[in-house]
């Protein structure tokens, strides 16, 4: 009976993820919200259909376990070092303020100061798996703002023992909390083994099972390992999450890591959102009907205090004021582990039990408000208009004018500096204008699309146009400003793509080079040459199908709109392109 009920489960969870992921983004919600929605229909608050939501949460707290892994796999130690101040400085001064602010508010409404304590403590905590989870789908992780963010979650991971040893020492008895307590010195040696074998040992362990050749063996290996550190973690009176992140780092500069990376993926994210949808099925909504203003009222008081803090300490971290306000969102919702601390408050007496259901609730609606005001605050970011003025020119000479000084534009800008060559290079993006000057690079701040910009450049002194700006629109206007009123400058232009190469032949520029282009042919000569062909015989083939190429995209460019004849245009090539390389290879033999 168990066995059935066990497979009517996972089967319940596979169809959620199943239905409410895909049905999510089309509606344009993430993954977190929908799998909150699934969790919220399937839970006892909706279809009930699962029972008991916390047995389920319990279990999926191994998802944030292996995702804390895999992010310990995208750093090594030399990086986590360059942490220290976002996880000491940042973290606890969130930890600090946001546990005052909010215990302070909590006593001021009537709690005790023992209740006031462990509530300040439980919803100064974030959820680690929403945060990460939320950066992930924003591209942020990599980004300052990203490893700010994951600082102080790693300073809120430290903090939970000793805020449980706290609850447990408020508590009006309390030996009705178990504590597995080992002496702090077997805990600092155990550490140091812990990091000692992770560094000498795992790595040649790790070879060993990789060398038996059977794919399932290394993954059982990483699962085993996952597991291992959070239980021995967890057995010292650490974090389980805590255990799995510094196994990660260990291994993060081994030869392995991509491989179990992979191998982890599938059963990290699975688990994760099993563990949003057990969230989702812990919400009592009953309780919103039945008392909206007092939990909508800790809500945003949670939210707006914890974003307040974050956003004040992130100015103070010399970030601007928009990335300090994402900061503080990012951060803003209850934490998992606040379920713990309130689970345990809630068995000891110290908090009521409507009060912890409550509390509970809106935590849960923290988590999936969170995403949602993330979003828009995105979304409401003004394009940003720049009244600086653009830079006077005082160049008497130049024999090239450069309209982006990106990534082109700088390679060719040295290779003409270091010619003898003069030339004079605008770009409109005033910041990068700024960085390049820093490291001593000539180029002016002004947008090659104003005819008066192009005239102070000295455009019509000058023999080239080199278009190397990003924007295809942008591109296709200067080009048609050069050649209307400057017919006689040579333009070599830029082009991102096939399509974008076809406009600008059309207004008469002929010499157009696609960006990835030179880099591909540069790419298959060498897979060519790998293959067992000679460097002559590479070279040659590659010349052959470039030269062919070029050829194909001056014929196509006359017909871009019409599909048929660049269908039709483009067979033909392919035939002719076999042809080349078949009279190639029958002189080669």
């Amino acid at each position: 009976m168990e066995q059935s009920s066990l497979l009517t489960s996972v089967l319940l969870f596979l169809l959620a993820a199943v239905i409410f992921v895909p049905l999510g983004k089309r509606f344009g919600a993430g993954p977190i919200l929908s799998y909150l929605a699934a969790g919220i229909i399937l839970g006892p608050g909706g279809m009930a259909l699962v029972s008991d939501p916390a047995a389920v949460l319990h279990f999926a707290e191994l998802g944030v376990v292996l995702m804390l892994f895999v992010l310990g796999l995208e750093l090594n130690p030399s990086k986590l070092w360059e942490l220290r101040s976002a996880i000491f400085g940042l973290g606890s001064g969130q930890l600090l303020l946001s546990w005052a602010a909010i215990g302070g508010l909590a006593w001021g409404f009537g709690l005790s100061i023992e209740a006031a304590l462990v509530v300040g403590a439980a919803l100064s905590l974030s959820s680690t798996a929403f945060a990460v989870q939320l950066m992930s789908e924003h591209r942020l992780l990599t980004t300052p703002l990203g490893r700010d963010a994951f600082g102080v979650l790693l300073m809120q991971d430290l903090a939970v023992i000793p805020m449980l040893l706290l609850t447990a020492y408020l508590a009006p008895n309390s030996a009705q909390i178990e504590h597995h307590a080992v002496p702090w010195y077997w805990t600092c040696l155990a550490l140091v083994g812990f990091v000692l074998v992770g560094k000498y040992l795992l790595p040649k362990f790790l070879k060993l099972v990789a060398s038996s050749g059977v794919r399932e063996v290394l993954t059982a290996f990483a699962l085993l390992l996952v597991m291992g550190s959070a239980e021995l973690m967890e057995w010292l009176g650490l974090s389980a999450g805590m255990g799995a992140f510094l196994a990660g780092i260990m291994l993060a500069n081994s030869s392995y890591r991509h491989q179990l990376e992979t191998d982890i993926e599938p059963f990290k994210g699975l688990l994760l959102g099993l563990f949003f949808m057990a969230v989702g099925m812990s919400m009592d909504l009953k309780l919103l009907i039945s008392d909206p203003l007092l939990i909508l009222g800790i809500l945003m008081a949670m939210l707006l205090i914890k974003t307040f803090v974050l956003m004040v300490l992130g100015r103070i971290r010399h970030h601007k004021w928009r990335p300090s306000i994402a900061l503080g969102l990012i951060l803003a919702e209850g934490g998992e582990f606040a379920f713990v601390l309130l689970s345990q408050a809630q068995l000891s007496g110290i908090v009521g039990d409507k009060i912890a259901q409550v509390l509970v609730l809106a935590i849960g609606l923290s988590m999936a408000v969170t995403p949602l005001l993330f979003t828009l605050f995105r979304a409401t970011k003004a394009k940003v208009v720049d009244t600086r003025l653009p830079d006077t020119i005082n160049v008497t000479e130049s024999e090239v004018v450069i309209a982006g000084f990106g990534r082109v534009g700088q390679i060719t800008g040295r290779i003409l500096a270091s010619s003898g060559i003069p030339f004079v290079a605008l770009d409109k993006d005033a910041s990068h204008v700024d960085v390049i000057r820093k490291y001593g690079g000539e180029v002016y701040f002004g947008d090659a699309r104003r005819l008066d910009m192009l005239m102070s450049a000295g455009i019509a002194r000058s023999r080239l146009l080199l278009l190397a700006v990003d924007s295809v629109e942008d591109s296709i206007e200067i080009a048609q400003q050069v050649k209307t009123h400057f017919p006689h400058i040579n333009i070599v232009a830029r082009a991102r793509d096939r399509n974008h190469a076809y406009r600008l032949m059309s207004l008469g520029v002929t010499d157009v080079f696609r960006e990835t282009f030179g880099s591909a042919l540069s790419a298959s000569e060498k897979i060519l040459q790998g293959l067992g062909l000679s460097q002559v015989q590479a070279n040659e083939r590659v010349k052959i199908f470039a030269e062919h190429d070029k050829k194909l995209v001056i014929a196509s460019a006359a017909h871009q709109n019409d599909l048929a004849t660049l269908i039709n245009l483009s067979n033909k090539g392919k035939a002719e392109l076999e042809s080349l390389m078949r009279g190639d290879r029958e002189n080669v033999s």
